[in-house]
């Protein structure tokens, strides 16, 4: 009788260690994503005739989120180059974004606006490289 009861309580506690050990997306694994953002300034932002040059957008905040959770889960800010990672994630979906001024606008003082991205890391070992992100500023 003690040995089915030991059984059990094996079983049991076995059960609840592999439905709890559900990998979501997130930290803990071996994928990563780079990329890099591009800022091209403008003397007038909603006029594409007015660009001065392109160049790497260094110190900007790039945004993470982890499937579907609404808010950021981590960010990182662009090197020098502009270049950037997010190394350690799991398999699964993902959201990444900048924030950019809004070249559409007109008003004092511009709005942002998001630039992003949505990606699956669908192996373990997998290193997504990423276009670059766009963003405005005035020149």
């Amino acid at each position: 009788m003690k040995s089915i009861q030991i059984l059990t309580t094996f079983l049991l506690l076995t059960s609840l260690t592999l439905f709890s050990c559900v990998r979501t997306p997130g930290e803990g694994g071996r994928a990563s994503v780079t990329g890099s953002v591009e800022l091209v300034r403008r003397v007038q932002l909603n006029n594409p005739q007015s660009t001065v040059d392109t160049i790497a957008a260094s110190n900007v905040e790039v945004f993470i989120i982890y499937g579907d959770h609404l808010g950021p889960d981590d960010k990182v800010d662009t090197n020098p180059d502009g270049d950037f990672t997010f190394e350690w994630l799991r398999t699964g979906a993902y959201t990444l974004y900048v924030y950019s001024k809004d070249t559409s606008a007109t008003s004092t003082p511009l709005p942002r606006v998001p630039v992003s991205y949505e990606i699956e890391i669908q192996d373990k070992d997998d290193v997504i490289q990423l276009d670059p992100f766009v963003i405005y500023d005035d020149y």
